[in-house]
């Protein structure tokens, strides 16, 4: 699956890389093998066999501050998804193939801040918090929010405490977060409410403050490792690296060489990435952007080929 932002469209493409499907729309996620994306307000799932099929419906929009995915339920008969309106207040409404309602209305839990949809599987609903106005450049810049748990009895929405700023809840629960932008770990905490902590970063003096985040987290198809694209190249310049824990392991590990950030993790193993060169203004180190691209990666990471030459801001996934 990849999303082409520029184009606002999803294209299906098989691993040779021949394109076997082009959907007009936002991407939303993938649930239980289906790409979930939504073409104005109509809400529409994409198979592997290319098949198209409406969902539903979306309410109109209350003003210009919505956000947030549309968090699909995995037998795609349900959705959450979120309005905003002037005030800030969150509207949450629940959709399915022949109805809308809105199930409740939550103030703002911060000024200028939304709770939008993130996800819904088999351990719950989730919401993030979301502001808006935000802005800012650099080589790790990545939005992500923090999580909240959205009971589908009570119409409550909990924040998830301590703060996790999330980037996957598992099938069993499992939230993979962070605590801080200024903080190199990954928090894994189990449903038992468990916190095991994986340093993702490498250390030493860097010229800029962002230079030894990270961004692109992505978990295996088995939820036991995890991947993210960190700085791996040698003070004082920056390059990105991908670099490979378990989720019970203490640090990750270098995968692959500079110059590369991870997009998916295929179920036999192999890695999606992307050959991307920080600019010079980031601090940016020697890197050849000819070789800008999308590469299937051996599961070791020793070797890649060519999947894709992707325009810029295309966002790939695995179907």
């Amino acid at each position: 699956m990849i999303e082409d932002v520029q184009g606002n469209q999803v294209r299906l493409a098989r691993l040779d890389a021949r394109d076997t499907a082009k959907v007009a729309g936002s991407y939303q996620g993938i649930v239980n093998d289906h790409v979930i994306l939504l073409n104005g307000r109509i809400l529409e799932s994409l198979d592997r066999s290319g098949t198209v099929r409406k969902l539903g419906q979306l309410a109109p929009s209350l003003s210009g501050f919505d956000n947030g995915r549309v968090a699909v339920s995995p037998d795609l008969s349900r959705w959450i998804y979120t309005l905003t309106d002037s005030e800030f207040t969150t509207h949450i409404h629940l959709g399915t193939p022949t109805s809308d309602s809105e199930i409740a209305a939550v103030p703002a839990p911060a000024r200028d801040t939304s709770y939008g949809g993130f996800t819904w599987n088999a351990s719950g609903v989730y919401l993030t918090q979301q502001p808006t106005g935000l802005g800012g450049a650099g080589p790790f810049l990545e939005y992500r929010f923090s999580l909240a748990k959205f009971d589908l009895n009570s119409h409550k929405v909990t924040i998830v405490s301590p703060t996790c700023t999330v980037y996957a809840v598992l099938d069993d629960g499992t939230m993979i977060c962070r605590r801080s932008f200024a903080d190199g770990r990954i928090d894994v905490r189990s449903p038992a409410g468990q916190t095991h902590f994986i340093q993702m970063t490498i250390g030493g003096p860097a010229n800029t403050t962002d230079a030894f985040a990270y961004v692109k987290v992505a978990v295996s198809a088995d939820n036991k490792r995890l991947i993210v694209g960190r700085n791996g190249a040698k003070d004082p310049v920056i390059n990105y690296q991908m670099a490979v824990a378990d989720l019970t392991s203490s640090a990750a590990g270098a995968f692959g060489p500079i110059d590369y950030l991870p997009d998916a993790w295929l179920p036999d193993g192999r890695v999606v990435g992307t050959h991307v060169c920080a600019y010079v203004d980031w601090g940016g180190g020697p890197c050849n952007a000819s070789l800008d691209g999308t590469y299937f990666f051996s599961a070791d990471g020793s070797s890649r080929t060519l999947f894709f030459k992707l325009t810029h801001g295309a966002v790939v996934g695995y179907l």
